[in-house]
């Protein structure tokens, strides 16, 4: 490849790093790649028991199904090369075994070769989940096959690779955190099927913090501290994340932490988890995350409470001094006390709050206010 610039080697690994902030652009990258080894098609593609997908330079549907994914995991090799060290440079047809034998094989028989798929080099880029990444370069039959410069060139290159993979799985997370959950007064956890910690916002950062919190962290990984809710959370994250073949994910669920009720040294949380984001890498679907967002169970009315239910129902003051007295768990006699006026007042005001909020009883009333508590005025 003595005819390459350095300005076309510039070219390409600019085009990496754009994808790197826009996973929108790896087509372009891929391409970029293709025309810098004057290759006939090249692909990063991700492949796993049920699916092979790709951002390609050629729109080759036939290779994206159940069948190639299939194809590609029952020969022998593919266990070889996805044992390689991500960023190994490896010629499929000449790794572990003699080129020949590969080539009477079904994958080189019914998929490579009827595609002209002649000469390729490829790179692991990411593992996950039994999912794998890989960069594909291939030549034609009636093109030179791959040299030592283009293996040496492909070397230096694929490392940015793997560095714009890092930067874009990481700017894909925090966005879609930030976006959604980074200024909510409640604690949000973004983690991968396995707990790790993807993003948690500022309020989940001080919930682990406090030393009667019943969350902590294991290397990265959000656990409880009481085995079995450590045991129960677990599910509900793995179930939230499940992707069975062209299924919808699992619906998630809540949990009350600690659930040993007589622990009055931790502070009780209620845990919800569900369903989040596919997470991209490389243009590609990548693991399912789930959202674990976290309210401390209130143990008072939060400050601001009766102007909230006032503007809500249209309550005059005293209707809402009621009602936020009520939510606080104390008794109609006790709210007459506190604020000076006889019980048939009380039950007076009570009756038109239970007009205007369309409640018949107190408990449903209290139900009812209760519900409406805004978040803000929680965990402080």
């Amino acid at each position: 490849m003595a005819d390459v610039t350095i300005e076309a080697v510039s070219a390409a690994v600019g085009q990496i790093y754009e994808a790197a902030y826009d996973q929108e652009r790896w087509l372009s990258a891929v391409t970029g790649l293709r025309d810098l080894f004057k290759a006939s098609r090249s692909c990063i593609a991700r492949l796993d028991q049920r699916a092979f997908n790709a951002v390609g330079t050629v729109d080759d549907p036939g290779l994206c199904t159940p069948e190639a994914a299939a194809a590609h995991m029952r020969d022998p090799i593919s266990t070889v090369v996805a044992a390689l060290p991500v960023g190994n440079i490896y010629d499929r047809a000449r790794i572990a075994e003699d080129g020949a034998a590969f080539r009477r094989r079904e994958l080189w028989q019914d998929w490579m070769r009827p595609r002209d798929m002649h000469h390729g080099l490829a790179s692991n880029l990411l593992a996950s989940n039994g999912s794998y990444w890989f960069f594909d370069i291939h030549r034609g039959s009636r093109q030179d096959a791959f040299g030592a410069d283009d293996i040496d060139l492909l070397q230096k290159i694929v490392p940015h690779m793997l560095r714009a993979g890092q930067i874009g799985r990481r700017l894909e997370n925090t966005s879609a955190l930030a976006s959604a959950f980074s200024h909510l007064p409640f604690g949000v956890f973004l983690v991968n099927g396995h707990q790790r910690i993807v993003q948690m916002n500022e309020a989940a950062e001080a919930m682990l913090a406090r030393p009667d919190s019943p969350l902590r962290l294991n290397g990265g990984t959000i656990v409880a501290s009481n085995p079995r809710d450590a045991q129960e959370l677990q599910q509900l994250v793995a179930d939230a994340c499940s992707l069975p073949d062209g299924a919808m994910p699992g619906p998630g669920g809540t949990l009350m932490v600690p659930s040993d009720h007589k622990r009055s040294d931790l502070t009780p949380l209620v845990l919800s988890v569900a369903p989040f984001v596919d997470a991209r890498a490389y243009g590609l679907a990548s693991e399912r995350c789930a959202v674990i967002m976290v309210t401390e169970v209130a143990r008072r009315i939060p400050d601001g409470f009766e102007t909230h239910v006032r503007s809500l129902f249209d309550l005059t003051p005293a209707e809402a001094r009621l009602a936020a007295t009520l939510a606080s768990g104390r008794t109609l006699k006790e709210a007459a006390a506190s604020s000076s006026i006889t019980v048939k007042t009380c039950r007076t005001y009570l009756e038109r709050i239970f007009s205007k909020t369309r409640t018949r009883q107190q408990s449903e009333l209290v139900a009812l206010l209760k519900s409406t508590e805004p978040l803000s005025g929680r965990g402080g």
